[in-house]
């Protein structure tokens, strides 16, 4: 360390690491959290697709990520993700089928439980949420999976 003319001490970061923002709680932001059994979301997805009842869940393998899309209740492939008498409550939505498949597919562990936070997009006129799942959040358990270090 060295100081200079203005009191300021120099310092190196050689040694230093970046502390990933996934450490960090971002509530506010969308998220999807996969388990091996279901899938959920937070408020904040219900509220950035203004509440709607029904969505449809489209994935892509190959970039492992996934969309989901408002569309009615009464849609052949609709998932009911939020009733009107449930606004405030969180709700795990069982899937085992669909996710013993996405976790076999995309070589998961199957006792972690994987998050990624979202981000509005549009195709046309249809306002939707993107979530990537490259390099999602990893919890086991409430325990953040830790990478930190290595």
């Amino acid at each position: 360390m060295q100081s200079n003319n203005n009191n300021l001490t120099e310092i190196s970061l050689d040694g230093f690491q970046v502390v990933r923002g996934q450490y960090f709680s971002r509530m506010i932001e969308p998220s999807f959290t996969i388990w091996y059994s279901g899938v959920s979301f937070n408020l904040s997805a219900y509220n950035a697709l203004n509440n709607c009842e029904a969505v449809q869940i489209l994935v892509n393998n190959e970039k492992h990520c996934m969309i989901i899309k408002p569309i009615s209740s009464t849609d052949r492939d609709a998932v009911v993700w939020l009733k009107p008498s449930e606004r405030h409550k969180y709700k795990k939505i069982e899937c085992s089928k669909f996710t013993h498949q996405l976790y076999d597919f995309w070589n998961w562990n199957k006792g972690i439980h994987y998050r990624s936070n979202g981000k509005l997009v549009k195709s046309g006129s249809k306002i939707m949420l993107y979530f990537d799942f490259t390099k999602p959040e990893e919890w086991e358990g409430s325990k953040l999976v830790s990478d930190f270090g290595g």
